[in-house]
């Protein structure tokens, strides 16, 4: 179901069991062509998802915004209306000519006010002032997906079989460490069975049914935001 769990389960009892048989034999899903005299299925039964709860912000984007103050020349200190970024953009006054920091003036960044260092002279729109600010544009939740497998055996001879089977029981539960490893948070044996070749088939199988636990995490976009451009707001 998730291909990247089956890639690393199919790699692991391809390279554990290629003494028992070749490696060509052991196959993701069922044979498309006919099936081997001696092979093994890895087969995705079911699956449950379960949601774990949001993350937090896993992608931040600077997005630019300009605010635009009246000045009436006495006034020193201006409120931005959103907590900017390190440095500003640029701060102009009267527009047109570009003020320095810290020279013509001082941020503070925690509460997002700019002061002057003398006032500007009086004007409509005496102050512009551009800068960006930090916006999550994704955030990201945990899906945790519980995995069921059939693994399926068939031989035409018992003791191959029998062989096989718990060849394969023993390399899954040594694997358990280098699952984890892998991303595989879990492993469980559910139960083993036999299935006894039908009316005209000479073929039994051995079947492996076990559980695989794997946390994916995935990113939910955000809706994108224009540009803002802020006035000061008259009373």
């Amino acid at each position: 179901m998730i291909r990247e769990v089956d890639e690393i389960l199919l790699g692991y009892l391809r390279e554990g069991l290629s003494e028992f048989i070749s490696p060509e034999n052991i196959v993701i899903e069922e044979f498309k062509t006919k099936k081997p005299k001696k092979s093994i299925s890895l087969v995705s039964t079911e699956y449950v998802i379960e949601e774990l709860g949001m993350g937090s912000s896993s992608t931040i984007k600077k997005e630019e915004a300009m605010e635009k103050f009246d000045t009436d020349g006495e006034k020193k200190d201006f409120q931005l209306s959103r907590t900017p970024l390190n440095p500003l953009i640029s701060v102009e006054s009267p527009p047109g000519t570009i003020k320095n920091e810290p020279d013509d003036y001082m941020v503070n960044y925690a509460t997002g006010s700019i002061s002057f260092r003398t006032a500007p002279e009086k004007a409509k729109d005496g102050v512009h002032a551009r800068y960006n600010v930090a916006r999550a544009v994704a955030e990201t939740r945990n899906l945790k997906f519980v995995l069921n497998y059939s693994l399926i055996i068939t031989t035409e001879n018992p003791r191959d079989k029998s062989i096989l089977t718990l060849e394969a029981i023993k390399l899954l539960y040594g694997k358990k460490t280098a699952m984890v490893s892998n991303g595989i948070e879990d492993f469980k044996l559910l139960k083993g069975y036999s299935v006894h070749a039908s009316e005209g088939q000479v073929v039994d199988a051995s079947v492996i049914d076990f559980q695989v636990v794997k946390i994916v995490e995935i990113e939910i976009p955000m809706p994108p935001m224009e540009r803002i451009e802020i006035g000061e707001m008259k009373r």
